[in-house]
């Protein structure tokens, strides 16, 4: 399956509580968790990676994974309220980008 081209991310109440980015499991627009990656805005490469960690929370049964994205320069620039948008794609170089709600 080709990687998509786009992901849009709006912050949920429960990802502010938490203060996380959670993204969909095992999403092909990044790498496998674990594995550092440059995310870029604005011209300048973020270090970045994903992490992902069991769970059994209530929203399914049974034990499963949820994803994160760990990337100190987008957290601090983040625009932390509910609703707002983080705007994921490759490039033309084959570079992961993202625009959004930030002013790093």
């Amino acid at each position: 399956m080709p990687a998509p081209a786009h992901l849009r991310i709006r912050l949920s109440p429960d990802a502010l509580q938490q203060r996380v980015v959670r993204i969909p499991q095992q999403d092909a627009l990044f790498p496998e968790p674990g594995i550092l990656f440059d995310l870029w805005h604005a011209g300048m490469p973020w270090a970045a990676k994903i992490r992902s960690e069991s769970c059994s929370c209530k929203r399914w049964r049974g034990t499963h994974r949820h994803s994160y994205i760990e990337c100190a320069e987008l957290y601090a620039g983040l625009s932390w309220s509910v609703g707002a948008e983080l705007h994921f794609f490759v490039d033309a170089q084959q570079r992961i980008q993202v625009s959004g709600d930030l002013s790093p």
